[in-house]
């Protein structure tokens, strides 16, 4: 009965799906029969008994390839089942082949090809592990068809193929540069798109939605930012920022990622560095670029100019630069260090320290400024050696934070240690080696210590 129901419901539908254009076919017969085996093998697949569902779909793709998207969905889903399954090799070999048949033939009839080929290319590494040439050449058409529209899991795979084929020695290190700057600018303003839908979401799914696709594309922005600073020196980045610079002198979007990524990989000392950081403050003032002129005139020992641009750095930090106000922080402390503005040095550390307690160069900034301030706290052998033994607490937990300080760090307890009052006059002031003493000129408690 069942059976016969689904031949009439077929007969009483094949008129209007003939007149789809041919998309169930060339004839009313080609119609039923695509009809037929759409709902056959469809009814296995829901099942999930993919081997009885195959025949039916075979014939679907072959003879109305253009009924349905779901037939390719569908295929690569069955397919994969058929792959994992299979032991031997030349037959799985061919189902490889056919998977990847699925999605060139899904772009030929349905379009999509930047998202299909994304999904192509991903998927080619999964069968083809060592074949990253092959992963790059589908996931770069994929990724500039469809550019800031593309699948945050794409773009990372994209640019992690290219440095795994660099490192394997088959393409070559200038490529990773290269493509980095174009992959970034997509990552960006995918970035803004992801915000602004996210700002504008009504119900819970979009805003999930929304979410995790802004969280997605943070991942692949760190990703590849991480895999650039890896391999990119300054001589290969200058020349590449010099011609964009030189362009367009005047576009904001490039001044910015120009910036970005010669202070991400610390090119402050050359001439483009500053072309770039005087251009975009003159043309957008911001913290970026305030923070940028402030290192230049770091490095120019310009101290109190310094101090003047990297205050306005973290003064004009919003939501935005969040992330970079703790090296913001620390470069002002640094530079009112060397202005002997050691209060003023201090306090920017500790600023610091409250985004960051384990950042062991706000420590070594702080000892510093504190013993420079030796000479203004009250007189006294005491009092100033005071001023040593609490400078040198903070060179210790520089150390102990950050071993790479290490050597920094002793060199300056060894340097103010010898300014330690001596085992008598600590004696002399009712002190013991141990005890706790406060240093008025900073308000803070620290042990008596001898030079022994």
């Amino acid at each position: 009965m069942k059976k016969s129901s689904l031949i009439l419901i077929f007969l009483l539908t094949a008129g209007f799906v003939f007149s789809q254009k041919g998309k169930y076919g060339s004839t009313p017969e080609d119609s039923i029969s695509c009809i037929t085996n759409i709902s056959l093998y469809k009814e296995h697949f829901k099942q999930k008994n993919y081997p009885d569902a195959k025949p039916g779909w075979i014939n679907v793709f072959n003879d109305c390839p253009q009924a349905q998207k779901s037939t390719y969905v569908n295929g690569i889903k069955m397919y994969a089942d058929f792959i994992s399954k299979e032991s031997d090799p030349k037959i799985k070999t061919g189902m490889i082949d056919t998977l990847f048949m699925i999605y060139d033939r899904r772009i030929e009839y349905y379009g999509q090809k930047g998202y299909v080929l994304g999904r192509k290319g991903s998927k080619w590494l999964k069968y083809h592990p060592n074949d990253f040439v092959g992963a790059y050449d589908i996931l770069k058409v994929a990724v500039y068809t469809s550019k800031d529209k593309s699948e945050p899991g794409v773009i990372t795979t994209y640019y992690q193929v290219i440095y795994k084929a660099y490192v394997a020695g088959n393409l070559e290190k200038s490529l990773l540069i290269t493509e980095y700057i174009p992959l970034s600018e997509f990552v960006d303003q995918a970035l803004i798109n992801s915000k602004i839908s996210l700002d504008k979401a009504t119900s819970e799914k979009d805003k999930g939605k929304w979410t995790r696709k802004l969280e997605g594309y943070k991942k692949a922005k760190a990703t590849i930012d991480d895999l650039f600073i890896k391999v990119a020196t300054c001589d290969d980045i200058v020349p590449i920022v010099e011609e964009r610079v030189n362009n367009n002198p005047d576009d904001i979007k490039i001044l910015q990622k120009s910036l970005f990524i010669l202070s991400k990989r610390d090119c402050a000392e050359s001439e483009i560095f500053s072309v770039v950081a005087v251009k975009l403050y003159g043309l957008d003032p911001s913290a970026k670029s305030a923070h940028a002129l402030g290192k230049i005139m770091l490095k120019k020992k310009n101290y109190k100019e310094s101090a003047k641009y990297f205050k306005e750095a973290v003064d004009h930090c919003g939501e935005g630069c969040v992330e970079d106000l703790e090296k913001y922080l620390i470069d002002a402390a640094t530079a009112y260090y060397y202005e002997s503005q050691n209060k003023t040095s201090v306090s920017y550390a500790k600023r610091a320290l409250k985004i960051n307690p384990h950042n062991g160069q706000a420590y070594l900034i702080i000892g510093r400024a504190i013993a420079a301030s030796a000479k203004d706290c009250p007189s006294g052998d005491i009092e100033k050696s005071g001023v040593y033994w609490l400078a040198t607490d903070y060179f210790v937990k520089a150390k102990t934070m950050d071993s790479k300080l290490r050597d920094q760090a002793n060199k300056n307890i060894n340097t103010y240690k010898k300014y330690f009052a001596s085992k008598d006059k600590v004696f002399f002031a009712n002190l013991a080696v141990g005890d706790s003493y406060t240093v008025s000129c900073w308000g803070e408690k620290t042990k008596v210590k001898i030079n022994e």
